[in-house]
């Protein structure tokens, strides 16, 4: 028996399993997971870095900017730091694969410092931790919520959020105190069933986006991807009878040299951002899994580029259709609409509108903080309604409603209570019995 024990290895850490919901995109990314880690062994993730992962590695003091304005590239990119946690995680726990929940695979292929690579913030789809929570099925972050390139959601084709319905707070790139899922400000749960009205179908570049994740596991280690991505360029070149990069370049309207630069191994040679390379993909028709890996597959059909950059208002008409436009959205929705979807649905920059128009934006802002409020204020009218019918009802049967015969019998209300929220609003009930 004693050899058996002996034979196991030993971690460090619980060896805790990555999440993944499957069709080979979804799954967990290593910001995620070392969250769900930190609650597997019950401390809170800046808790854990300061006292145990950190100190481990040689890392030095935890920043708050780690969870707020890098935590995508500390955790889920391919820079040396990442690098570090990536490979800690995986000795600590012993899973292997760890690495895969990150984008490291790619270190080879996409530019070496990272441009445009992950979001500003925090994105989710609202519906996912709904299904899952109300499944009993583990919350997590997928890596491609983090992608700057995707905008909706593969699963239920609804537009990701980024800041919660109950405060308009924006999030943590990686949660500092509380659990995957919850605000960190007002520990309001952030998922919620989405409008018929929020679907949107996935662009051609967020479908090669999830082409080119999901191939993550045909990298062999050694293989350089950067070669393979030049070895696929000249199969396209020489099945669209393109002599010259720059020829290639002029064909699909591309920035000057942009092309040319990816084939030179000199101090003017550069990687594709990872938006640039999809961009590319979307130009010549050809999924980046075949650009990298099935050659043979590759079977091009050139258009214009549609290259990242908003378009521009430089003319007095054009700048008033963008007022009219504007007021015409305050003055007639009904519903929460921020200020970065107005933004994008006008075609211009939030600083534009904020800039030229900052009357309306501000009103903007204040009728979605108003609306807010009023749906803060129902929701919660509702469930201490819900919190004071069960105590009558216990009452009245000649029982005593403590916190858990409450929750006993609220049990399927319960997935609507924010973090912390039922507990609260029993003690406030029962204090007036």
């Amino acid at each position: 028996m004693m050899a058996t024990f002996q034979q196991l290895p030993r971690t460090v850490l619980f060896g805790l399993e990555p999440a993944d919901a499957g069709d080979g995109y979804m799954f967990e990314s290593v910001g995620s997971y070392l969250v769900r880690l930190a609650y597997a062994h019950r401390k809170a993730p800046h808790h854990f870095l300061r006292h145990f992962l950190n100190p481990v590695l040689g890392q030095g003091q935890v920043s708050n900017d780690l969870f707020i304005s890098y935590g995508f590239s500390a955790m889920n990119g391919y820079r040396p730091k990442a690098e570090v946690y990536v490979s800690a995680l995986a000795v600590f726990t012993g899973q292997r694969g760890v690495e895969l929940l990150s984008m490291s695979p790619w270190k080879t292929l996409l530019d070496s410092m990272g441009k445009g690579l992950f979001h500003s913030s925090k994105k989710w789809c609202p519906e996912c931790l709904y299904q899952w929570r109300s499944a009993g099925e583990v919350l997590y972050e997928p890596l491609i919520w983090s992608l700057q390139s995707l905008e909706a959601c593969p699963i239920h084709q609804c537009t990701l959020k980024s800041s919660c319905s109950d405060c308009g707070a924006r999030q943590y790139m990686v949660q500092r105190v509380l659990p995957v899922g919850y605000c960190p400000e007002c520990g309001s749960f952030l998922g919620e069933p989405s409008g018929e009205d929020d679907r949107q179908a996935l662009s051609q570049k967020e479908l090669y986006l999830l082409d080119l994740v999901a191939s993550r596991h045909l990298v062999i280690e050694g293989v350089s991807l950067q070669q393979l991505l030049r070895d696929g360029i000249r199969v396209v070149m020489s099945r669209l009878g393109v002599t010259s990069t720059k020829k290639l370049e002029q064909l699909l309207s591309f920035s000057k040299a942009t092309i040319s630069q990816w084939f030179s191994d000199g101090k003017r040679g550069t990687r594709p951002t990872l938006s640039t390379l999809l961009n590319f993909c979307v130009a010549v028709q050809v999924s980046p899994a075949d650009l990298l890996f099935h050659h043979k597959r590759i079977d091009p059909d050139a258009k214009i580029a549609e290259l990242d950059g908003r378009q521009s208002y430089d003319n007095a008409d054009k700048l008033d259709w963008v007022e009219c436009q504007l007021t015409k959205i305050v003055n007639d929705y009904s519903e929460i609409i921020s200020v970065n979807q107005v933004a994008g649905q006008l075609k211009v920059g939030v600083s534009y509108l904020r800039y030229h128009f900052p009357e309306k934006t501000a009103e903007l802002v204040a009728k979605n903080n108003e609306l807010r409020a009023k749906q803060r204020k129902a929701r919660n009218k509702r469930k201490i309604s819900l919190v004071e019918e069960a105590c009558q009802h216990l009452l009245d049967g000649g029982v005593f409603p403590s916190h858990n015969y409450v929750r006993a019998a609220l049990k399927n209300e319960l997935k609507n209570f924010g973090f912390g929220e039922f507990t609260e609003i029993w003690r406030e009930v029962t204090e007036k019995l």
